[in-house]
């Protein structure tokens, strides 16, 4: 074989192969912001469906237990971007966030989202950011307690009450002023209750006219699911909002449906 082909196939070669490696590397990264256990919550029933756009992208959901309490933390982010750059940048913050929970307790949610930020405004450049809720659900009081960073509003549908709420308390997106400050949101959830967590890939979804999704439809269509568990309300609002986009999301998309259950 003449030399200079031998080098061709080499190249070619390693190139396949450090392609593969990426290409493993990128989907396990994924799989560790994305493939979340769903923990069980005394009282509490939950729904999750999660997907990127590519292979890799920008939006993390973390659900864990907090050990010998009856508290479960979630935590829903979305950095900007679609590519690794944006994976690695959640990756980074889904363990910050697990080691500043773990270190300091869930008693001051604001003082951690500023400790958060402090660190991840250190850290972005060229005009990154992340979109990011953090918040506790107690099983002995029924109570949900949240603090949000420019993150999608939680949408609240009451039991008793045919339309939805919107939670709107927020701050500031993480990363773009290191001296921002944010504040508590507290909802006493009582049987029945539906509390939606979302990133904006499913609101901003659009279809072959140019339209977006919107808050509007998706909580029209929490009304009619209301009555599903919560998986089958997550899963049949991704499905719809997918089918609404022609079977196309051009955004990461992540949902978490919690339900109070009735004593």
């Amino acid at each position: 074989m003449d030399a200079a082909i031998r080098r061709a196939v080499q190249a070619l070669t390693l190139g396949s192969d450090a392609e593969r490696h990426f290409d493993l590397a990128a989907k396990r990264i994924q799989e560790s912001l994305l493939a979340v256990d769903v923990p069980e919550l005394p009282g509490f029933a939950l729904g999750v469906h999660a997907e990127p756009a590519r292979l890799v992208g920008g939006d993390y959901i973390d659900l864990y237990p907090i050990p010998d309490t009856e508290e479960l933390v979630f935590a829903l982010g979305d950095a900007s971007g679609k590519s690794l750059a944006a994976a690695m940048t959640a990756l980074m913050l889904r363990y910050l966030v697990r080691g500043l929970v773990t270190a300091q307790g869930t008693g001051d949610l604001p003082h951690l989202m500023r400790c958060i930020n402090r660190v991840v405004s250190e850290d972005l450049s060229d005009g990154a950011f992340i979109t990011f809720i953090l918040g506790v659900l107690d099983a002995r009081t029924g109570t949900l307690r949240a603090v949000n960073a420019g993150h999608e509003p939680p949408l609240l549908l009451r039991s008793a009450e045919a339309r939805v709420q919107t939670v709107d308390t927020h701050g500031i997106v993480l990363g773009v002023d290191r001296a921002s400050s944010y504040r508590d949101l507290t909802c006493q959830l009582g049987a029945g209750d539906l509390v939606v967590i979302y990133t904006d890939g499913l609101t901003e979804a659009t279809n072959t006219r140019g339209e977006m999704y919107t808050i509007e439809r998706l909580s029209d269509e929490i009304v009619r699911l209301r009555h599903a568990p919560p998986d089958e309300i997550a899963h049949t609002l991704f499905e719809n909002i997918r089918d609404f986009a022609n079977g196309e999301l051009k955004d990461d998309a992540t949902i978490l449906v919690v339900k109070r259950l009735g004593d």
